[in-house]
């Protein structure tokens, strides 16, 4: 597979993530009634839609870097992919187990209507699927050392804990967006947002590890086959 600039499979891959994206954020934002614990910190207070927005980013850049055949769209994207792809598999690996075995830990209300399966797809599964073909398929090796990994992942966390902080009125009824963010102490809290930001870090060795291995099983390929 080639993996510089200029892939018009890229450039369609993207575009066709891109667009699901665009419409589970129009159909959560026109057709989504959040309950009142939720109501007044809006639809941006979940790691999802943060998530799904940033990954937005990087297939926008992805697919105008393809298109227009930018080494420096290019670059940019491939430093901000990893972020993103580690993102999504927090949002991805934490929310379908929960979401079909365990609904009570996610919902403050298990019985309430669930967003329909294709815009459940579309938030939670086709962006990490899409990030992970992309990486696997198309790019080359992420350049970013793992110190610096380790430090987003946790400024990241951090982030995320003071923008909920920031954006949930707690004094009038606010609560946090996931159930099992709603504990009783402050320490328990920091312990699973520090918990949450390590799991990010060890998808990043994971995956720059497999990438490794699965990309050099395919140039010992190519190469043994240029032999023959």
């Amino acid at each position: 597979m080639a993996r510089t600039v200029g892939n018009p499979w890229v450039v369609a891959l993207n575009s066709a993530v891109v667009a699901t994206g665009v419409y589970a954020m129009y159909y959560i934002s026109n057709y989504v009634q959040l309950p009142p614990h939720l109501e007044g910190a809006g639809h941006w207070q979940f790691l999802t839609n943060l998530s799904l927005l940033l990954s937005q980013v990087v297939f926008l850049l992805g697919a105008a870097a393809h298109l227009f055949r930018s080494q420096s769209l290019f670059f940019l994207k491939n430093n901000i992919h990893p972020i993103a792809l580690a993102l999504e598999c927090i949002v991805t690996g934490i929310y379908w187990p929960l979401r079909l075995m365990f609904l009570h830990i996610l919902v403050k209300d298990p019985k309430a209507k669930l967003l329909p399966l294709f815009v459940d797809f579309c938030l939670h599964l086709f962006p990490v699927i899409g990030l992970a073909i992309d990486y696997f398929f198309f790019m080359p090796k992420w350049t970013i050392l793992p110190k610096f990994s380790f430090g987003a992942c946790v400024g990241l966390s951090g982030l995320y804990w003071w923008w909920l902080k920031s954006i949930i009125d707690f004094e009038n009824g606010g609560e946090y967006p996931y159930m099992f963010l709603n504990v009783p102490d402050e320490l328990t809290r920091i312990v699973i947002f520090g918990v949450v930001a390590i799991f990010a870090f060890a998808l990043f060795m994971t995956l720059r590890y497999l990438h490794t291995v699965l990309v050099s099983s395919e140039v010992v390929n190519l190469e043994s086959k240029k032999v023959q």
